[in-house]
């Protein structure tokens, strides 16, 4: 009856232990959610388990308003946090969190934090279950996403803060579903899908859409500049690392991009164009703040218009590049590369009825930004010539070209090549504003060129071409293009 008695007395004093424990817990999580100003509508704990459970959180700061229905933390080690002021947590999950308001840009200097200050964190795994956001950027640019579902196993704050990325994790998965912000006062962008699982990511109807129209943007942008639209049905990042040695670093075995129009339309006639440097693309990668290693990138059944409005009252000319594929390989910024040459393979067709074949290649280490670019155009109708020229320089080709093969090296300087092009019946017209010839100035044009140019092939070189550094690489390249064929006319 004694035993009895002494058990029932145990049993009630480890019940009230806990109950006691248990109380002085939830006051010790209560005090400090007060000190960091977040409330809620109901805590439970299970001692025993090390779980907590939140209710119904809310947290304001500055102009933003987090909630969340429910935060569960399972597996609370106390052993560690009383032994060794560890946090280690078994799982961490947030139901249903909403992110809303204003983000408000702050001047003030971040604050240090010492080696002492920061908290020894790892925890299991960490799930994000429907978060939805809905902010305003500090520029006013709304920032939107319908929902985001989130898992990091094995996380692992770096103590030392020694690397630009302070944690570690053995595996992210991730799904966003619709994504939508402004980025300008005239363009947003915008997706449908993106997922990131087993370090593949893809990404479902990625839009970059004008907010303005051709005519309105202008009045937008202080300088010349083009208005962008972009559709790419597809795109997928196979085996992406993002890693940190002794520099951050992304690397990806392929990169598909599947279906892209892209679409630029630039007005040329109200803004000078800005007299900024344009570097080459080998410099560009060269000078990332990070090391890229992209073993090979591959473009298929894609679009790229380009419409130029340079002369007003004619309409914008045109250039069409349909059926566009690419591969490019090796895009790799790393000095120690086994593989020097970026290359790539373009092919298209050029206004819908002219073979378009390009190999380029360069090496992103070579300092002078040598490259080397070849290949062909065929079939070239004086309609498909006549609808970029006639627009922007009121000239007119008539006539056929059979087929015209390039093959330019250069650097960032300076430029030179060689230019074999096969004329049929070709000649020139010089058109005034009121697009009729101009029947004198045409006919001297056309008695300078060479008789061999109008019928028949012609090999001319370029030699010493000097490339304006405002401009872009294409702009570079078309220059050769124009010269070799001004030699071979005139």
């Amino acid at each position: 009856m004694k035993k009895k008695r002494y058990l029932m007395l145990f049993l009630f004093m480890i019940i009230s232990i806990y109950a006691v424990a248990d109380n002085y817990l939830k006051d010790k999580v209560a005090d400090y959610l007060k000190s960091k100003e977040i409330s809620y509508t109901n805590i439970s704990m299970n001692l025993f388990l090390g779980n907590i459970t939140l209710n119904t959180v809310f947290k304001e700061k500055d102009s933003l308003i987090f909630k969340v229905e429910k935060i569960e933390v399972k597996g609370v080690s106390y052993y560690q946090f009383i032994k060794n002021n560890a946090i280690r947590v078994a799982s961490l999950k947030a139901t249903n969190p909403k992110i809303n308001g204003k983000v408000i840009k702050n001047d003030k200097p971040l604050k240090s934090f010492s080696k002492d200050s920061v908290v020894d964190l790892e925890i299991g795994a960490i799930y994000i279950d429907n978060l939805k956001i809905d902010v305003l950027k500090n520029n006013n640019f709304p920032f939107k996403v319908k929902s985001i579902n989130f898992k990091v196993e094995n996380f692992k704050l770096d103590s030392t803060l020694s690397k630009s990325i302070p944690f570690s994790y053995s595996n992210i998965e991730s799904s966003i579903t619709y994504l939508e912000t402004q980025y300008s006062k005239f363009q947003k962008v915008k997706f449908s899908k993106l997922t990131f699982k087993e370090r593949n990511l893809s990404i479902d109807s990625l839009e970059i859409v004008p907010l303005k129209n051709k005519k309105e943007y202008i009045r937008f942008v202080s300088e010349e500049k083009e208005l962008l639209t972009l559709f790419s049905k597809k795109i997928i990042i196979n085996d992406l690392k993002i890693e940190e040695k002794e520099k951050l670093s992304f690397s990806s075995k392929h990169i598909l991009l599947d279906e892209v129009f892209f679409n630029l339309y630039l007005d040329a006639t109200l803004l000078e164009h800005p007299n900024k440097r344009k570097d080459l693309y080998s410099k560009k990668l060269r000078d990332l703040p990070f090391n890229i290693n992209v073993e090979k990138l591959n473009i298929v059944n894609s679009q790229l218009v380009y419409k130029e409005y340079t002369i007003k009252g004619n309409k914008a000319g045109v250039l069409i590049f349909d059926d566009l594929n690419a591969e490019i390989v090796n895009i790799n910024n790393k000095t120690n590369k086994k593989t020097k040459l970026t290359t790539a393979k373009i092919t298209s067709q050029f206004m819908k009825a002219s073979p378009l074949e390009i190999i380029w290649t360069f090496d992103v280490a070579n300092k002078n930004d040598n490259f080397r670019i070849r290949g062909g155009l065929f079939h070239i109708t004086s309609k498909n010539m006549s609808s970029f020229l006639l627009p922007t320089m009121n000239v007119k080709m008539d006539g056929f070209i059979d087929k015209m093969f390039f093959d330019f090296e250069g650097n960032d300087s300076v430029s030179n090549g060689k230019l074999d092009v096969d004329f049929k019946n070709f000649n020139i017209k010089i058109l005034d504003k009121e697009k009729d010839k101009k029947t004198v100035l045409s006919w001297l044009v056309n008695l300078f060129i060479k008789d061999s140019s109008k019928n028949g092939l012609v090999k001319v070189t370029v030699d010493n071409l000097e490339r304006d550094k405002t401009r872009s690489f294409w702009n570079y390249f078309w220059k050769n293009i124009e010269k070799g064929l001004e030699k071979s006319l005139i």
